[in-house]
């Protein structure tokens, strides 16, 4: 007989996507011996719109509603956008990458290359850290707040209440949006968020059920990495509300970990990049130089 295990999920398109994809990865590893089926729900940071969500609470809040369900034995696990996750979870609460990795970077979509606007063309964003690199980098400086779902950011700019948006290039590959892409933008200039491209699931650290089978579903490289990436926040006290961005990428037997901290204004920039055999030396070390340069004043600036 076989087993099902219940999903809890945003109810975006999106997230239903990911929590499909997750949903398929576990039935397929498991030859239908487990069964999913998603648990649809509406979370704090998709009712609160109208401000923004670093003001709000961060990124807990799209998580907030799953972990009740999970608390309350509703749901099994939940499935996020790694991103939307927190840098320190409850202690009830285990986090895992699964599957492949999606395309980290962020993207451009406009009417135009983002090289081509005039410095003060509207650019939506909720990101601090998107923020920031925009004007550091390509010199943007009307960056406008701007929340909702993709299909709602992709309104807002043709509707031509922005000029352009910086979004990730993953979610809109998921939803088969790329061709709206107009520009992506190199990671090396414009590091992406922590976890940026990863589905995550979360489950209560006891339930020995739910580990067992999505253990299979983890690729030591990517887990590798996104620990390193989360590794460093923790160490710096980087959250939503700092303009923050680490990427660690595995290549030719060795973890590639970059990171950069500005201020929101984009004016004082540091980056840092090592190369190391083991990903969590890597982020020892990035940590160790951000921290010596004192950068994280820059943090709390934000």
């Amino acid at each position: 007989m076989a087993t099902t295990l219940r999903i809890a999920t945003r109810r975006s398109r999106l997230a239903m996507w990911q929590a499909n994809q997750v949903k398929n990865l576990i039935q397929t590893a498991t030859n239908g011996d487990v069964t999913c089926e998603l648990r649809p729900m509406t979370t704090s940071g998709d009712r609160l719109q109208d401000k923004a969500l670093h003001s709000q609470g961060g990124k807990g809040l799209f998580l907030k509603e799953l972990e009740t369900a999970l608390l309350n034995n509703e749901a099994d696990f939940a499935v996020h956008s790694m991103k939307d996750v927190p840098i320190e979870v409850g202690e009830q609460f285990k986090v895992h990458s699964v599957g492949e990795r999606g395309q980290v970077n962020d993207v451009f979509l406009g009417r135009e290359s983002l090289l081509s606007l005039p410095v003060d063309a509207k650019i939506g964003t909720s990101s601090l850290r998107r923020r920031a690199l925009l004007s550091h980098v390509y010199r943007k400086k009307q960056v406008v707040e701007i929340r909702g779902n993709v299909e709602t950011r992709l309104r807002k700019l043709d509707d031509g209440i922005v000029d352009g948006l910086v979004l990730a290039a993953a979610g809109l590959n998921r939803l088969g949006l790329e061709e709206r892409i107009t520009d992506t933008l190199p990671v090396n200039e414009f590091v992406p968020a922590v976890g940026q491209g990863v589905l995550a699931v979360e489950y209560l650290e006891v339930n020995e059920e739910v580990s067992s089978v999505l253990v299979n579903l983890i690729q030591d490289a990517v887990e590798n990495a996104v620990a390193a990436e989360r590794q460093v926040a923790a160490r710096l006290g980087a959250d939503c509300a700092s303009a923050f961005g680490s990427y660690c990428e595995f290549e030719k037997g060795n973890y590639c970990l970059r990171s950069v901290i500005s201020d929101l204004a984009g004016n004082q920039v540091y980056r840092v990049q090592i190369e190391s055999p083991e990903a969590d030396a890597a982020a020892t070390k990035v940590a160790e130089l951000l921290l010596a340069q004192d950068a994280t004043q820059l943090l709390h600036e934000s």
